[in-house]
């Protein structure tokens, strides 16, 4: 057979390198994948404290509640300055809203629950008193401003009688608290036009003690901050107990959410942006699988090459005989002394395949493709292995792809070394290059050298 004819039928270092790439590249896409899951769920343990945190913190605030048929005592709960407080409070069945987050803070809110009824609101066009089912007593003002086409409602309130206030404010006081509230309703109203809304930090006499400015079509609250009272829409949900991820406005939030009785508080713990947290998890994946595909190609090379490989029965084997994928070799002699032409033969043909094409070599098998077998208890056959891989170590360079497995063949131990095409430029057997003719490996000629080369090159 002519060496072109052969080199026609063989795989090209290229096409064997392609598919080991192919092999170490979905291997390191799962290890990156793996460790991203990995890395989600150490952060995920490392958050779960917190969730644990505000979940106590929650049922600490409403246990400082009590509500009964429409009145609610939150008298201790507003005084108690050290129980730092839920973001959000609510009495279900009147849909009280008993707390919120302040905008002046700039938390991160749960849209969900950003809603206030606007026909509530809408009642204090004029100033008037208003007391809210916890005994609160409170003077409100609402007004409206329409900025670009949209229609916003604008609520300001007074604290005339809050626990958090000594002395309750006598009636003489409501026609300057009442003017106050306008000026502040009209400057928060001014300041909508300038994109935003506001209230001055320092309260002066007669000036609000909060505000509320809402969105009168969907009823969504734009802005609040402090805290007066307010209801929470009829026709909206409210969220169920439990706790469960929340991305708003580019920002991952942890939002738990606990009940007692009808009241509901809410809780979120913030975790970072979208961005940051797309941007950690992609470093994580792309770092794990980049070091991953470094650490394959040079230290798991000949394993992507030899596993994949497409296996040959040993009934088939001796059915066809021996030919360019296989190779029967009766035993290894123990003896030393007799054991020089038998591993000769078989580093030959191990270098003949590594340069060839991938093949399968049986040792245990007769020329004749009869199984013989190899009397080799387990130690036995860790030596053996042992054995062939040192021989190949030290007389075939570079290091050929190779794998070595036993089989049970009707109770006769059969070896299995399985040779992938290498993608080197050529393997040589104590420096001398051989090749697979059908059944015999030989020495490369000029011809087989120069297709080694030009395929390597290709």
């Amino acid at each position: 057979m002519s060496s072109i004819a052969t080199a026609a039928k063989q795989p090209k270092p290229f096409s064997t390198r392609k598919r080991v790439n192919r092999r170490i590249l979905r291997f390191s896409i799962l290890i990156g994948a793996i460790a991203t899951v990995l890395s989600v769920i150490l952060y995920a343990a490392t958050v779960y404290p917190a969730v644990r945190e505000c979940q106590a913190t929650n049922q600490r605030a409403l246990s400082e509640i009590s509500c009964v048929g429409s009145t609610c005592d939150t008298s201790s709960y507003t005084t108690d300055w050290s129980i730092g407080g839920s973001d959000y409070i609510i009495d279900t069945d009147t849909r009280l809203i008993i707390d919120v987050p302040s905008y002046a803070a700039n938390p991160i809110t749960f849209a969900p629950l950003d809603y206030s009824d606007t026909e509530f609101i809408t009642r204090f066009g004029r100033p008037a008193s208003y007391t809210s089912i916890d005994g609160e007593v409170w003077r409100l003002y609402s007004r409206q401003k329409q900025v670009d086409g949209e229609m916003f409602e604008i609520i300001v309130g007074c604290g005339l009688k809050v626990p958090w206030r000594m002395f309750e404010t006598p009636p003489s006081l409501l026609p300057d608290i009442d003017m106050g509230l306008r000026n502040v309703g009209d400057r928060i109203a001014a300041s909508l036009a300038n994109g935003r809304a506001s209230v001055n930090q320092g309260r002066t006499a007669g000036e609000a003690d909060g505000f509320e400015v809402v969105s009168a079509r969907s009823q969504r609250v734009q802005s609040w901050g402090p805290w007066l009272p307010m209801l929470f829409p009829k026709d909206k949900p409210f969220p169920p107990a439990g706790t469960r991820p929340y991305v708003d406005r580019g920002k991952v939030s942890i939002v738990q959410a606990d009940t007692n009785g009808r009241l509901l508080a809410v809780s979120l713990i913030p975790l970072g942006s979208v961005y940051w947290l797309a941007l950690l998890i992609g470093f994580t994946f792309v770092s794990s699988t980049a070091l991953t595909w470094f650490l394959s190609r040079k230290f798991l090379r000949n394993y992507f090459a030899v596993s994949g490989l497409p296996a040959i029965t040993i009934e088939e084997a001796s059915r066809i005989g021996e030919g360019q994928n296989v190779e029967f070799k009766r035993a290894l002699s123990e003896d030393d002394a007799k054991a020089g032409n038998a591993e000769e033969e078989l580093l030959k043909s191990i270098a003949a395949f590594a340069n060839t094409n991938d093949g399968n070599i049986f040792i245990g098998i007769d020329d004749f493709g009869r199984v013989k077998g190899l009397n080799l208890d387990f130690k036995q056959r860790d030596r053996l292995e042992q054995k062939i891989r040192q021989l190949v170590r030290n007389r075939i360079k570079p290091l050929p792809p190779m794998q070595i497995t036993f089989e049970d063949v009707s109770g006769l131990c059969v070896a299995r070394i399985c040779v992938a095409r290498g993608d080197a430029t050529a393997y040589m057997m104590n420096g001398v290059i051989y090749v697979r003719y059908g059944s015999s490996d030989v020495q490369a000629q000029p011809d087989d050298l120069r297709r080694l080369m030009a395929e390597y090159a290709f």
